[in-house]
């Protein structure tokens, strides 16, 4: 069999959280008397709730003295967030619950390096703050229905098929303790925020007082107002710059509304054919149980949390660990532009639930040979929430060879040729927040490559300039090359000036590498400079190959942008203090467990997590157990070919990690799926060695029938 789904009954280390343990946890906090939760189907703001709840981790020392020398199995225990609105100062708590499934203690979470206790403000908005904000907006701007009908055509209030929605945008604030939130509106139609209308408006909800929310800024046709009030008196009185758009050409190209995704255009290709497929002939080579994985060498375990998104573990090649955990840790957008919407757009993605799932469309998001898993997730619901088909695995033939060679024999001929399809598996998760979707790659290739991928796509704005933005991605790697005492060290490409020992009376300019170790936390803070190419290498210095060389891993990161905004000028940037670095390499400390945090969103210029702490404290690397935090960057300019959505080709951000004299070669020539040619009867002819795979003509497979069903639904 080469899947067996997580059991129930007995969930592996790093399994989500079953339907069971979820229900069991929720049930046992809500007894809790001094708590004094209120179920999160009765809750108002007013009161102390569930917000949501994931797997907590055990600390790293357990899980390998289970994992390595037969110990005793971590219990198993949930993180559960509580929005505690009913306490004398409101604050965001969070608890360790355990042992599961019958849960009989709890305890506060309160990590030392972060901001303790989480300030209320910087909590991330729910259904329940967000249907008051609605409900102040539907009383605020009752009184320009007239106003939006006569300058827009569309409504926020007695519409039919006119009606515009109302999206808001973060940061909530210009300063840590603010709660003010910009929304725009925009018109419903299929790629709503296309449609941009030019209208925006601010809500001051700091109070703990729904009744106090007002609207206190409004932005129309290029102009501020100090409240709804004045807007309407000087639209009224005519002091202000009306607008009113055209009849709005919803249809574009061959009658087709522009933001839409409906055929259109030239037909490629003119007769429809059915594009190449993938099959596997012999039947799948991976295995998956439950969240474990194997693969030619490869063994991983892997989890989908709802605040950091897709997570790997315990990584090994050849038995041989090699990364402990490897993980996303944040998506930041961060965009330029002269409107409030975009001055404020400063986005980071997990406070808007990084690991939120929709469904994977067999076929196109996955193969259709892909293995998918259903995802259980409890953040802003009575319960968990099960999300159908949220991450799959599949091989792919990745289109290139992972290694050939043509020897030639210079008269004509050839000695050898010898190749190999890189067939590499592939673990993806797509994260859909707005008008992004991120597609997560983990790729295992056959050399004991391992590879970390994000492509993105998203809509473009319509009805103004395409606003210049950035992007960023932050990922953890704790590397553990054979065992947890690391070495880390760059290997710098560095000039020589030398005498030409062939001519003495000439000088020879040539390049030539120079080790580089790294001691402290400081020196490992790396911000990428192009006239000092270099290598970044993982090694245990107790640990050399047949060659007398350190075994190691090198990080190559292919993504890299420079963050030309700096903390010093812009406050926010606090909040993504990681984004000042390409590689940073620490100390492991289980104080120290992300990059980011959900609560950084609506507070970036005091974050509870500010990653620069992680540096400045600038302790020892030598022989200890590391962690390397990679950011990934591109900057984007939008153009014409953005429109109705950003394709995620050319817009791929990657890093690898490598072997670095780990092996004593290439351990892909162990692989039967090779081939090796040599010539016979003077050419004529050639001896083809397929060390033992079969070839020839294989039945079709049966292709599954095409089923989508794109909701997500609770799990009770």
């Amino acid at each position: 069999m080469v899947s067996e789904p997580v059991s129930e009954d007995d969930p592996a280390v790093y399994d989500d959280l079953t339907q069971r343990e979820h229900l069991a946890v929720r049930d046992y906090m809500l007894a809790q008397s001094t708590l004094g939760l209120v179920p999160w189907e009765d809750a108002t703001l007013h009161d102390s709730y569930i917000y949501a709840m994931e797997l907590h981790v055990p600390s790293k020392a357990e899980a390998l003295r289970f994992l390595d020398n037969s110990g005793s199995r971590p219990e198993r225990q949930a993180l559960v967030i509580v929005y505690g609105g009913s306490r004398l100062a409101p604050a965001v708590e969070e608890y360790v619950v355990g042992p599961l499934p019958n849960p009989t203690r709890h305890t506060t979470y309160t990590p030392p390096g972060r901001k303790n206790p989480i300030p209320w403000t910087s909590r991330a908005p729910d259904l329940k703050e967000y249907m008051v904000l609605r409900e102040t907006v539907e009383t605020a701007l009752s009184v320009v229905h007239n106003i939006f009908s006569e300058s827009y055509g569309y409504t926020l209030h007695n519409w039919s098929t006119r009606c515009l929605l109302t999206p808001d945008t973060t940061p909530r604030g210009y300063s840590s303790g603010e709660r003010k939130t910009w929304f725009r509106a925009v018109r419903n139609l299929p790629g709503g925020f296309l449609h941009h209308v030019g209208f925006m408006f601010q809500i001051n909800h700091e109070s703990r007082d729904p009744s106090q929310w007002k609207i206190d800024r409004v932005f129309y046709n290029e102009q501020y107002f100090d409240s709804v009030d004045e807007f309407v008196r000087r639209y009224n009185d005519g002091t202000l710059q009306k607008t009113r758009l055209p009849d709005y050409a919803d249809e574009g190209t061959d009658g087709v509304l522009f933001s839409s995704f409906l055929r259109r255009g030239p037909g490629q290709p003119q007769i429809p054919l059915r594009a190449p497929e993938l099959f596997e002939p012999d039947g799948k080579r991976y295995k998956t149980r439950g969240r474990h994985v194997e693969y030619m060498g490869w063994s991983f375990y892997w989890r989908l949390g709802i605040t950091q998104g897709l997570r790997l573990y315990d990584v090994k090649v050849n038995g041989q660990r090699i990364v402990y955990e490897l993980s996303s840790m944040e998506a930041a957008a961060i965009y330029s532009g002269h409107d409030p919407k975009m001055l404020r757009s400063f986005f980071t993605d997990s406070g808007w639930s990084q690991g939120r799932s929709y469904e994977l469309v067999r076929g196109v998001d996955c193969p259709n040979t892909a293995i998918f898993f259903d995802a259980l997730h409890h953040r802003d619901t009575a319960g968990p929430r099960r999300f159908k088909n949220a991450v799959c695995v599949f091989e792919l033939n990745s289109r290139i060879p992972l290694r050939r060679h043509f020897d030639s024999d210079y008269a004509g001929g050839y000695e050898f040729y010898g190749g190999m399809v890189d067939h590499a598996l592939i673990l993806r998760h797509i994260f859909t927040i707005g008008n992004y979707d991120y597609i997560y790659d983990y790729i295992f290739h056959q050399n004991g490559v391992l590879e970390a991928e994000a492509p993105y796509g998203y809509p473009a704005w319509a009805n103004q300039v395409g606003n210049l933005h950035q992007h960023g991605f932050s990922f953890k790697v704790d590397i553990d090359v054979l065992g947890t005492e690391n070495r880390f060290e760059t290997v710098d490409i560095v000039l020589e000036n030398i005498t030409n020992p062939e001519r003495p009376d000439l000088r020879h300019i040539q390049t030539h590498l120079q080790r580089s170790l790294k001691t402290t936390e400081k020196e490992a803070a790396i911000q990428y400079r192009f006239d000092q190419p270099k290598y970044y290498n993982f090694y245990n210095n107790l640990k050399k190959n047949r060659f007398g060389v350190h075994r190691g891993y090198r990080l190559q990161v292919n993504g890299i942008a420079k963050s030309l905004l700096r903390r010093n000028d812009s406050p926010a940037m606090r909040g993504v203090g990681w984004m000042d670095y390409q590689l940073a390499v620490t100390h492991r400390k289980e104080s120290e467990p992300s990059s980011s945090s959900i609560y950084n969103q609506n507070d970036l210029y005091d974050p509870v997590v500010d990653f620069q702490a992680y540096i400045n404290d600038n302790e020892s690397i030598v022989d200890r157990d590391l962690v390397a935090w990679v950011t990934l960057g591109a900057h984007h300019i939008p153009d014409t070919s953005d429109y109705p959505t950003t394709t995620t080709t050319g817009n791929h951000l990657k890093f690898f990690l490598r072997p670095f004299n780990y092996f004593d070669e290439d351990p892909s020539m162990g692989s039967s799926n090779a081939v090796y040619v040599t010539p016979k009867d003077n050419f004529n002819s050639a001896n083809v060695n397929r060390f033992g795979t079969e070839e020839g003509p294989s039945c079709v497979p049966i292709e599954p029938s095409f089923q989508y069903d794109g909701t997500w639904f609770d799990g009770e």
